[in-house]
């Protein structure tokens, strides 16, 4: 198995991209605010974590529980990777772990939807539900 791995500190905000701590799953950190650059750095390491599965099916798991709202260019970038996933067939579902943050979580929601991959995902403050949906959902 290829593993991809990644943290990346920017001027605020870091990041991690991993496929190495579950099989089939993309897991990704990230905290803090990101910039244009440091979500820059983010959709490269999301893209050939995404690369690094092949043919493989994967599920992506986000923990963005400490992540700070995007500026409007941060935000259409993240969505670039979403669309990134969502362009794959062998891409199967996503579980999006945000704090109560109501914001982040909107914002988040709306670039999935813009994205193509809100119907195979969940956002939720919920880390056991996030899992369940991760065990059951299969997008086709």
């Amino acid at each position: 198995m290829i593993v991809r791995e990644g943290r990346y500190h920017g001027a605020v905000g870091t990041f991690s991209v991993r496929t190495d701590r579950k099989p089939g799953i993309l897991w990704f950190e990230i905290e803090g605010f990101m910039t244009v650059a440091d979500a820059t750095a983010y959709v490269a390491a999301h893209k050939a974590a995404v690369d690094s599965f092949g043919d493989r099916d994967y599920k992506v798991f986000g923990d963005i529980r400490k992540m700070s709202t995007l500026s409007a260019d941060a935000a259409a970038l993240f969505e670039q990777a979403k669309k990134y996933s969502s362009s794959h067939p062998n891409f199967r579902g996503s579980a999006i772990w945000v704090s109560e943050s109501v914001l982040v979580a909107e914002q988040h929601r709306r670039t999935s939807t813009t994205s193509g991959v809100m119907g195979s995902e969940l956002i939720s403050s919920d880390e056991k539900a996030l899992w369940a949906h991760l065990d059951k959902v299969y997008r086709k």
